[in-house]
Parts: C-alpha cells; structure tokens; sequence
C-alpha cells in the first residue's frame, strides 16, 4: 500500500496548502508544517470513525484501501466506539486546526499541553514542530488515551506523551507550559490553566458563545500577562463542546414552550415592529445579527438564543430577552422585533440595541477581550462589559471607547463573520 499512501498523503498536503492560500496565507501551507504533516500519517491515528455523524461507520484497521480517501481529506472525523456510538471526540478539521496553530507560534523547545488530546494526531505534529520541546496530551475518555499513546509509540514519537485524565484539571507534572491547546467550546475556563500556563505563554481557546449550543464560539488565540489571558487575535469557530461541572451554563438554547409563562402570554405578540437589523434579508440578517447578539450577550443577563425545533444554525436562530419575574419575551427575527406578555423585555431590547447602535454597531473584533478569574473582574464602565462565568470572567472592552463614541445609528457594521467553511469539525459559523 506504500505507493498509494504517499498519493494521498501528497494530495491531502495540497488540500492544506489550498486551504491556507484561502485563509489568506500568501505562502500557503508553511514548509515546517508541510514536513510535519507527512512525518505524522494520519492513518496511524484512524481506527473507527463516522465521516458524517448519521454516516456509516468506517473500520480503517479492517478495510484500509477503502477508508484511505476517507482518512486523507479535509474533513472532520467522529470518533467511535466498539458499539457504534459516537465518542465524545472528533479529529477536527485539519486545515482549520492547524491554521490556527500557525497563529499560536509552535517553536522548537515549547513544552505543550493539550487538553482533550482525542486520536493524538495533533499532537503528534506539534511534536514534530517543537523538536527538543515536549507535548502532553490530557484526555478524559480512557480507551481513547491508551489508544493514542499506543499509536505514538508504534510511530517512535517519544516527545509526545498521552495523559488519561480530566482536562480541566490540566497536568500539573510538566506545568509551566508555554503554549496550551484546547480543541473544545469552554464555557467557564479551568482554574488550572490560569496557573500551569508560563508567563508570556499563548492559549489556544474556542470560547463558547451564550446560547450557541455549546459549539458556536469565538476561537481566540490568549497570551497570558500578569495572571490573566488578553486575547491576540479570534475568528469564529463551531467545535465540540467542553464537558465538566460549570461548562452546560449558558450553552443550551432555549424552547418558548418550556417558558412556564408563555402558555399565558405567547398566543398573539403584544408587540409587532419593524426592526432595521437585517431589513427582512435572512442573508444580511446573519451578519448583523452576529455582531448585536454578541454585544446582548455581553450586556443583558436575560439574553437568549431560541429553538424554534428546526435546527438553525446559530446565525440563523431567533434570539432577544427573557424576564422571567416580569413575565415577557423579546424576539429578533429578520426585519422584526416580537414582543409578548408585559413591555419590559421589549423595552430592554430596544435600549440595548440603541447603544449597540451609538457605539457604532460594533461586532467581535471591534472588543478586546481578557480572560480573568472571577474575583480580579473590573468594574464595568462606558465601553466596558464583563461578563462573569463562575471561576472565569470575560472583560469586553470597546476598542478606543473611552468615552464610547458617538456614532449616527446607520453606520456599518464594523466586522462581519467569517463566510461559512465546511459543515464538519471545527470551522468557520454560517454568515
């Protein structure tokens, strides 16, 4: 099978460069990636896998020739176990992971930790990259760790360790590290990480978006100063959600059905309204929406995404405020604002979309963004948002917004998502 490993091997390197070359890397795939890639074949690390997760189960020990395409595409691939069921782990899409560990600055003698380390594929090319470094790769599922390591060893890659554990409680053993990874939406950031990452060190972290499900998320690239996290650089991403005790908050959207209200109040909206957001243009809508949903769920603890039953994507869902005590919803739709039961949802919409709106209808890049423990959270204040977590708290800060400036409300958008990537792994949200 020699021959035709290295025919896939060599069209999956051309798949990544392209995919770089897209992502808006002039040189494409890095040559020290390129030779990192082919020295860790991602056959080694395959073993039962769905391409598609309501897909056919592939056994690649039991029929190479007939998973090798398969294996070598820019796909994710969904873990499984002996009984078919989808593991909690998938190996990401590759050109999306490892563009964003370009963005992390791998160098030779980093000593890595990964968290949720899934195959070891990754982690087994960022041994590659890190020459005389280290890598250890944390995960939870105990099959799967023993697994990986067995496939690293059979590679002879000694400088990759797999460790079976929980990841939110890191690896205290090879701490400080330099650079950390991890491929999951965190909702609340493991203390531990706050202290096994080495001063000046960078962290690779998909944060989970309030009502996204637990896999819409912005995947930020963080460089720890003075005991906290300040972010370099984040695009939007949809990955695996991070499980553990604290990590379910906020990521669930919610049914207007189960509101214990709605029954009294959702027949007929008690407020119709045009609303200038997407102007009844679902494409546009998206966008826009993005960037207001975004600053709703910095600002208004009562923020929501809604499940309307059909499995939107999150740029596509319905969402507003709910106040329980007050009894009333708001709902953004395309071109619409709903209210039901009293005004003050409504109310509260209306004023958040306001200041949205004098600010300049910022959307995620417009914010710089910490991450902090809880009890080193600022104060909020003009052009200042801190949204508390649990153990973590996000500090959104208005770049150049001190004062906010005043802005006519028919400015632009200042940012706009990312266009959608493949509807696998780790990727880019829909427009």
């Amino acid at each position: 099978m020699e021959p035709e490993i290295e025919e896939h091997i060599t069209r999956f390197l051309g798949m990544l460069d392209t995919a770089f070359r897209r992502r808006g890397e002039a040189e494409g795939l890095p040559e020290r990636f390129r030779e990192a890639v082919r020295g860790t074949p991602r056959h080694r690390f395959v073993h039962r896998f769905r391409a598609d997760r309501d897909g056919p189960v592939g056994d690649f020990d039991a029929e190479p020739q007939r998973h090798l395409a398969a294996v070598y595409s820019d796909r994710v691939q969904i873990h499984v176990g002996a009984d078919d069921a989808a593991l909690e782990s998938t190996n990401s899409q590759p050109s999306y992971v490892l563009w964003l560990l370009h963005r992390l600055g791998l160098e030779a003698g980093h000593r890595v930790i990964e968290i949720g380390s899934g195959s070891g594929w990754l982690a087994a090319v960022m041994g590659r990259l890190v020459g005389d470094g280290s890598v250890v790769g944390v995960e939870i599922l105990g099959d799967l760790a023993r697994r990986s390591q067995a496939d690293l060893a059979a590679l002879g890659i000694a400088n990759v360790a797999i460790v079976e554990g929980d990841g939110a409680v890191g690896n205290d053993a090879g701490a400080p590290y330099d650079r950390a990874v991890i491929m999951a939406a965190v909702w609340d950031l493991p203390t531990a990480l706050f202290d096994q990452v080495a001063e000046g060190g960078r962290l690779l972290l998909p944060i989970a978006l309030a009502g996204g499900g637990g896999r819409d998320c912005h995947v930020a690239v963080l460089r720890r100063e003075d005991g906290r996290f300040r972010a370099l650089e984040a695009v939007p991403g949809a990955v695996v959600r991070f499980v553990g005790p604290g990590q379910e908050r906020g990521a669930e959207r919610r049914r207007l059905g189960e509101l214990p209200f709605w029954p009294g109040i959702g027949a007929t909206p008690a407020l119709y309204r045009t609303l200038s957001l997407g102007a009844r243009d679902p494409a546009r809508f998206g966008a826009a929406a993005y960037a207001f949903r975004l600053f709703l769920g910095q600002t208004e603890p009562g923020f929501a995404v809604f499940d309307d039953g059909e499995g939107e994507e999150l740029s596509a869902s319905p969402f507003g405020l709910v106040d329980t005590a007050a009894r009333s919803v708001a709902i953004c739709r395309p071109g619409m604002l709903l209210g039901y039961g009293s005004p003050e949802a409504p109310r509260r919409l209306d004023a958040a979309y306001r200041r949205w709106t004098a600010l300049g209808m910022p959307g995620p890049a417009a914010f710089e963004l910490e991450v902090v423990r809880t009890e080193q959270a600022p104060r909020p204040g003009p052009g200042l948002w801190v949204e508390k977590r649990g153990v973590s708290a996000l500090v959104w800060r208005l770049a150049g917004a001190a004062p906010p400036p005043r802005v006519g409300r028919q400015k632009a958008v200042r940012d706009r998502p990312r266009p959608a990537g493949p509807e696998t792994g780790i990727r880019p949200p829909g427009p």
